[in-house]
């Protein structure tokens, strides 16, 4: 494939800040594409470069994306490794990479006549771990680094519900139901004015501590029937303080009795998953918390993120030493297609899950939706089933459903 044009412009993600999107043409057929932020960011993720100075790298790489032809996406995704030359892709940013592979992928679908998904499941080779369609994971409590009310004493990040429901329009019905139902009954508990959403759409309210909002949630889910699980990520680097102590709930506590607190919470609201647990670079109190679950056969997801951040070496580490069972993939960590499947792939080979997941900054774009369903992810997170740029993923979702049947 050969480019007629190629153009980057500036958009406005979901919190108002500048960010990029990708047109790339050949012949008749063009394609688009544009990236998220993320506001919790892992120390490990793809450089992020300021979006004037990307438009400008782009300005000096254009030429020779044009004057080359490109046989396969990881053929297009390896020139634009080799241009940046760094290992964090810190000379044209993650970003302006990421925008290009992605519009890559939609103009050479478009071009075999295929559907998105159907480009990815046949270019990533996987051996998928689900052939059910991803489960959509709601993050209807925002906490930590998304809180949006001052009152709140939320530590962890994300309070999520997830539906135990094969079929995705019921899925996505039952998530927009029992946001609702939230939304009315934290109005009546709190005051209107005291409920205010965050950066995913989710509530923010002035919640005493994390037990709370976990309560408030497992409550509306058995008084009304919901099948619904609790799920949580705790984004721990958040309230990591020193060498193995934290701060949550106003107080310091150990590794061990976070991993205490953790399992505690499994037993008491079936959690079903908790993404970073712990800090970002402790990978023993990862495999600590993932043995002591599988050693009593708890089903409980240890998802990987901050730990992680979508990198091959770091997932190669973590399944070495046993640091999870599942990992979120976020393209925009690793900055091409191709190193999200391959990271994928290194994830199903050693029996990991994995989960596609938006940023809180987030466009309209719903790319990760055909991510989701070509790699035969265990689960997609979107943020609450709500605001426009995340209901656009959950309803490509219900778009591809359609199509398959």
């Amino acid at each position: 494939m050969r480019f007629t044009d190629a153009n980057l412009k500036i958009i406005s993600d979901s919190r108002g800040n500048d960010t990029l999107e990708a047109e790339l043409k050949s012949g008749n057929f063009s394609a688009t594409a544009s990236v998220p932020a993320g506001k919790s960011r892992g120390t490990h993720e793809a450089f992020v470069l300021e979006p004037k100075k990307a438009l400008g790298k782009f300005e000096e790489i254009r030429g020779k994306v044009l004057e080359k032809e490109f046989e396969s996406q990881e053929d297009f995704d390896n020139f634009l490794i080799s241009l940046d030359g760094t290992p964090d892709k810190s000379n044209l940013g993650g970003n302006l990479i990421l925008a290009l592979t992605l519009a890559f992928s939609r103009l050479k679908a478009k071009s075999e006549n295929k559907e998105l998904f159907q480009y990815i499941k046949e270019n990533s080779k996987l051996k998928t771990q689900n052939s059910k369609l991803p489960r959509p994971i709601f993050n209807v409590i925002n906490g930590g680094a998304h809180v949006a009310n001052p009152a709140s004493k939320l530590d962890f990040q994300e309070f999520q519900v997830i539906p135990e429901v094969e079929d995705s329009g019921i899925a996505l019905s039952v998530g927009k139901e029992f946001y609702r139902r939230l939304k009315e009954f934290l109005e009546n508990k709190f005051g209107k004015e005291n409920v205010v959403l965050g950066d995913e759409a989710g509530f923010s309210a002035p919640f005493k501590n994390n037990e709370e909002a976990i309560e408030i949630l497992a409550e509306l889910i058995v008084e009304h029937r919901y099948p619904l699980r609790i799920g949580l990520d705790a984004a721990a680097t958040q309230f990591y303080k020193r060498e193995e102590h934290y701060l949550i709930d106003g107080k310091e506590c150990s590794t061990d009795e976070l991993k205490d607190l953790y399992l505690r919470l499994i037993d008491a609201y079936r959690i079903l998953s908790i993404e970073d647990p712990f800090y970002e670079e402790d990978f023993d109190s990862f495999a600590k918390l993932t043995h002591n679950l599988t050693q009593n056969r708890r089903e409980t997801l240890i998802i990987t993120d901050d730990l992680t951040t979508t990198n091959p070496e770091r997932l190669k580490t973590a399944i070495a030493q046993k640091s999870g069972n599942a990992i979120l993939i976020k393209p925009n960590q690793i900055g091409t297609l191709t190193e999200t499947l391959k990271v994928v792939r290194m994830a199903y080979e050693n029996n990991w899950q994995a989960i596609i997941s938006h940023r809180s900054g987030e466009t309209m774009d719903d790319f990760i939706a055909d991510l989701a369903v070509g790699i035969g992810a265990w689960g997609i997170k979107a943020g609450a089933p709500a605001a426009p740029e995340r209901l656009a993923k959950y309803e490509r979702m219900l778009k591809i459903l359609e199509i398959s049947n």
